[in-house]
């Protein structure tokens, strides 16, 4: 195992055990085997790993995954899975569930203060990990090793055929117009050998971390900025097993002293011996109440694994704390840095990458405090945006201008976590945010309240679940169904540019209860979701027979946008129509098309939608949710109509399309103009495929 720290002295190696946590990783590639790749990806931290698997399982693409190091992260770094990204990772089984049972779930909060005599801590708030309101399906924050999120991800890629290349780093590129093939020309370099590798390819993604070579480049070369600020404080972080008579060692706990700064306990999984880890981040420059006037950054290499032990101790005092066994640890300045542009002419890319070699928080996008768990949570998310949309495009689905809604959609949220993090990181450090001069005027106790409120105030964009997608050929927000000829639908609770909420529902095939949003995984193709609330079954025939016939024709957009699959994609039929029964087949891979009827499970049968082609290949009874109607006291009666509710659609129903990421992109009505109105959507983002006339895209 690597040494904690390349700052360790030898005498603390005596003091303490070091743990042993053997990484069992799929061997990497070490030749680039071509000269021309569909996708070049620099770096293979979470966010790297995650695009190439995202991209492996959409599968047919010529993917080159390299990193500068021989081996993936052994210890330290990203340890915090945020609900979004659970919700995201299950729709990547068997990962999904892999990761989240190796994890250590956190499902409540404290809040930790000085006592009225400034000589200990006492417990002033529990609550639980996310607000209620969420509608969070696992409402807990999962603590895994990013050493061992990373081998989630190898061994996925593994599975569908990719691995990492290694050791490359990367040195330029430059775009060639002349080239309409493979205009991306990128120079790599053995990192260990130090010879050069050219190779073409028509995409590439910097995930390259808080030193990214890939940015660095773009900031030289092409007008990128990278600006933000410092808090002046310094932080450790240590992994460990301890011993302790704090008793909320195992849930997320924020500490703050009189006078020795503050700490942040995050509980982690089990290490290989079968004894739980903790995360500690420590704030290290105050003792005895003075802070150090040592700027953060030139005091850090004087922070040794002592230092941080020692200020743990007094933090939580007058508890005890012993370490056993220390993993890993590392000493971190706080600054919110944001870079410019997440994107270079829709060619080359950038995304949350590996963390630095002592940062925390690093990444090629952006950088700050890892205390809210953010760093890479956000950039697995902005793999995940990419990954579908370099997929649609490369398969021929879609037109190349989608790829500028990842700038769009994307930087937006980078800056909400810049603006987040700049806040809540000086409060929890015991200063006041250059933004906010007015909390200055606050006492020890309001500033500890304020601090619980910026927390919770936030809950919603740190859990993930709150992020929202403006406006954009994705995206029509409910204020702009007017541009397509339709008015909003009365009572609907539904917002495009939201994830869609996880409700229950009854698959009809095998009358399996089943959540709706995990009916279709993140594999091939990557297809649009059309959840179709069809209403009452007495009434819904007339409407989702019309909906039926107008699929039909040959000017509806799963007869004009129906692309080959990639050479070599493999799909796996969604269980629902994974069934062997015939006669319910879907119309185009591209477009899941759930039909959800307000009835219970046992008063409709499959063959009553035998004649309703495209509506009936995946089935499901609107039964499971709670908040419905009890419409008899048969079984499946009590709780008919939950999911229409919840989203608003119980009167005549409505059809709702999500994007391949699982946001809502547009809702309508089941109606002719609604139907029109689908059409125009797909139109704006999507290449036809039935009219020989149509131009070959340029990618």
């Amino acid at each position: 195992m690597a040494s904690p720290s390349s700052r360790k002295p030898a005498v603390e190696q005596e003091q303490f055990h070091t743990l042993v946590n053997h990484r069992e990783f799929p061997a990497p590639l070490s030749a680039i085997e071509r000269d021309e790749y569909d996708v070049v990806i620099i770096g293979a931290g979470p966010a790297g790993l995650f695009l190439s698997s995202a991209l492996a399982r959409l599968g047919g693409h010529k993917v080159l995954t390299i990193d500068q190091r021989i081996q993936p992260t052994e210890a330290g770094r990203a340890d915090g899975i945020q609900p979004r990204t659970v919700e995201v990772l299950k729709n990547m089984q068997p990962l999904g569930d892999d990761l989240f049972s190796r994890s250590s779930a956190s499902f409540e909060r404290s809040f930790w203060n000085p006592t009225k005599d400034g000589r200990g801590i006492e417990r002033s708030r529990r609550v639980q990990s996310f607000p209620t309101h969420l509608e969070i399906e696992d409402n807990c924050t999962l603590g895994l090793q990013q050493g061992l999120i990373e081998q989630g991800f190898l061994r996925d890629m593994e599975a569908h055929g990719a691995h990492a290349t290694r050791p490359w780093t990367f040195k330029s590129f430059k775009i060639v117009e002349s080239d309409s093939d493979y205009p991306v020309h990128i120079t790599l370099q053995h990192a260990k050998e130090q010879f050069d590798r050219s190779v073409r390819a028509k995409y590439m993604v910097g995930c390259d971390g808080g030193r990214s070579s890939v940015r660095h480049f773009l900031q030289v070369h092409h007008g990128f900025k990278f600006d933000g600020e410092w808090v002046d404080t310094l932080w450790g972080a240590i992994d460990a097993v301890v011993k302790s008579d704090f008793p909320d060692l195992r849930k997320i706990a924020t500490i703050h002293s009189k006078n020795n700064g503050a700490m942040y306990i995050f509980p982690r999984e089990n290490s290989a011996s079968g004894k739980p880890i903790v995360r500690l981040y420590t704030q290290v420059n105050v003792v005895d109440g003075v802070k150090d006037k040592s700027l953060a950054h030139a005091a850090r290499d004087s922070v040794t694994m002592k230092t941080i032990i020692d200020a743990d101790k007094k933090i939580i005092a007058p508890y005890k704390l012993e370490f056993e066994e220390v993993e890993w640890w590392t000493a971190y300045p706080i600054g919110q840095r944001l870079v410019s542009s997440y994107s270079h002419k829709n060619r080359i890319f950038l995304a949350g990458g590996t963390v630095g070699t002592r940062f925390l928080g690093c990444y090629a996008c952006h950088t700050h405090s890892p205390k809210a768990g953010q760093g890479m949570n956000t950039a697995l998310m902005d793999a995940h945006n990419l990954s579908y949309k370099l997929h649609h495009v490369l398969s021929g689905l879609a037109k190349p201008n989608l790829l500028s809604t990842y700038h769009t959609e994307r930087w937006k949220i980078g800056k909400q976590l810049i603006d987040f993090d700049a806040e809540y990181a000086a409060i929890f450090s015991g200063e006041i945010p250059k933004n906010r001069p007015e909390l200055a005027k606050l006492s020890a106790e309001e500033l500890a309240d304020y601090f619980l409120h910026v927390q919770r105030r936030n809950a919603d964009f740190t859990s993930g679940v709150g992020v929202v997608y403006a406006d954009d050929p994705l995206t029509v927000s409910n204020a702009k169904l007017s541009k397509f000829g339709l008015e909003l639908i009365k009572d609907l609770k539904l917002r495009a540019g939201e994830r869609l909420l996880s409700a229950f529902v009854t698959r009809v095939s095998n009358l399996q209860p089943v959540r709706l949003i995990h009916e279709i995984q993140f594999d091939a193709p990557g297809a649009f979701r059309l959840y179709v609330f069809g209403g009452a079954f007495d009434s819904c025939k007339r409407r989702l027979r019309a909906f039926s016939t107008y699929l039909l024709k040959p000017n509806s957009f799963v007869q004009r946008f129906k692309p080959a699959l990639p050479k070599g994609a493999k799909r796996v039929l969604p269980a629902a129509m994974n069934t062997g029964v015939t006669g319910y087949e879907e119309l185009n891979p591209w477009f899941n098309i759930l039909t959800i009827i307000r009835n219970s499970r046992f008063r409709f049968n499959l063959e009553d939608f035998k004649d309703f082609p495209g509506l009936n290949s995946m089935l499901y009874a609107d039964d499971e949710e709670q908040g419905g109607d009890k419409i008899g006291d048969a079984d499946g009666d009590a709780t008919v109509g939950g999911v229409h509710r919840k989203y608003g659609l119980d009167n005549d129903g409505g059809i709702v399309i999500c994007r391949p990421d699982g946001y809502v992109g547009i809702v309508v009505p089941i109606t002719q103009a609604g139907f029109i109105a689908i059409d125009k959507y797909f139109g704006s983002i999507l290449l036809p495929t039935t009219h020989e006339t149509q131009p070959k895209p340029r990618l």
